[in-house]
């Protein structure tokens, strides 16, 4: 029996890699967290229907380069939103089978004609040159070219939109752009094995619990020491509990009650994996008396 866990660096690193390793961890390599998300929605969609997450976004010009702003920081209302999708609605009939709108901030496509494009999130790309980042054709030619020309007509659009005059008036950035990501359907996603072999799936918030729904599996946002066995979790490197929640996966192996700690990181945006048995634990006291204790999580994850 082993615990399983993986540590999200809150940091993102310089990898060029299109789409963040935990992303593919968690969904394998078409990361297509689009229609999972949407699917939290509660919205039914069928496993072969294609979905991409659209953002309404703030893009700026630096010195030589156009970069991406934080999505946080906008504050976008229902109201704002519903006003600038409103005149926009042709374009995204254009692009668009279906669409939904769950939120101010997140709207959804499903849209076979761009299934094949490569996309990636806004965390990756915010605060970096975007022309690294925006979808690129991968098995289909074209496909690239006919979104930009769709996000250029709807910057045009938005770029005097009253929504956006009022914004700027009261200080605020304008929305004068989308983002688009996360395309893909529900039968590609594909996680680690290390998901798919665990029972349980534990996260201090409830990240982990739609894709625990996809998988059938169990999902819970606290944890205690009898229920590691066949678990993952996965934490993020700054939350407050990891320290607990690693002692305690430490004292579980110390007294048996799993046979081996699976610790995966992402180093510069590299997946890392370490199987950690008893043995590799430091002792401590003398002779036949010496018994393994927990080492700090920071001394494994030098290893």
């Amino acid at each position: 029996m082993k615990y399983t866990i993986a540590l999200i660096d809150d940091q993102n690193h310089e990898s060029l890699d299109r789409g963040l390793a935990y992303e593919k961890f968690l969904l394998g390599p078409s990361n297509s967290s689009a229609p999972l998300e949407l699917q939290s929605y509660g919205v039914k969609i069928a496993e072969s229907s294609p979905i991409a997450r659209i953002e309404p976004v703030h893009i700026h010009a630096a010195r030589d380069h156009l970069v991406l702003t934080s999505t946080e920081i906008l504050e976008l209302q229902q109201d704002e939103a519903d006003a600038l999708f409103d005149s926009v609605k042709d374009i995204f009939a254009e692009m668009a089978v279906a669409i939904y709108r769950p939120k101010a901030n997140r709207w959804f496509i499903e849209s076979p004609s761009l299934q094949s494009l490569s996309t990636v999130s806004t965390e990756q790309a915010q605060g970096r040159n975007i022309d690294h980042w925006m979808p690129i054709d991968t098995t289909i030619a074209g496909v690239a070219r006919q979104w930009r020309k769709w996000q250029n007509d709807i910057q045009m659009i938005w770029f005097n939109h009253p929504v956006n005059e009022r914004r700027a008036s009261e200080g605020m950035l304008p929305i004068n752009s989308i983002w688009i990501s996360g395309i893909g359907t529900l039968s590609e996603i594909k996680p680690s094995h290390l998901l798919q072999e665990a029972n349980l799936l534990h996260s201090p918030n409830s990240c982990l619990s739609v894709l625990a729904g996809h998988l059938n599996k169990q999902h819970t946002s606290s944890l205690t020491s009898n229920a590691l066995a066949n678990t993952l979790s996965l934490v993020s490197l700054s939350d407050p509990s990891i320290t607990e929640l690693w002692n305690m996966a430490g004292n579980a192996l110390i007294s048996n009650q799993i046979q081996e700690i699976v610790l995966v990181d992402f180093p510069e945006g590299q997946e890392k994996t370490r199987h950690i048995s008893i043995d590799q634990f430091p002792k401590k006291g003398f002779g036949p008396w010496k018994k393994p204790i927990t080492p700090p999580l920071q001394d494994m994850l030098r290893s």
